[in-house]
């Protein structure tokens, strides 16, 4: 039987916990899971775009979700996040 989770989106999924937990509890499950992502470039985007839902849900709230990841991933001896990044033209991307 399918479960609602698996029915949701993952963009979905994203704007519900952005609602329901707070940026300590959500940037400790994030760097609880640093691991499991083959390519670290998707654990980042994956952050960014949580920091933006942070932004326009809980604007007060998205510095925290920042801090605090960099900091667990810090206890655990990864890199911080690439939050800036620039974005890629169309001569850049061919």
């Amino acid at each position: 039987m399918t479960t609602l989770r698996e029915m949701t989106p993952p963009t979905t999924q994203l704007a519900l916990a952005v609602q329901t937990k707070s940026p300590y509890r959500l940037a400790q499950t994030f760097a609880g899971f640093v691991g499991q992502f083959y390519d670290r470039a998707d654990f980042d985007a994956l952050a960014r775009e949580v920091e933006d839902l942070y932004k326009i849900q809980r604007p007060e709230q998205a510095g925290d979700f920042r801090t605090q990841l960099d900091h667990r991933l810090h206890d655990r001896y990864h890199a911080p996040v690439a939050w800036d990044i620039a974005p890629v033209s169309q001569d850049q991307a061919a």
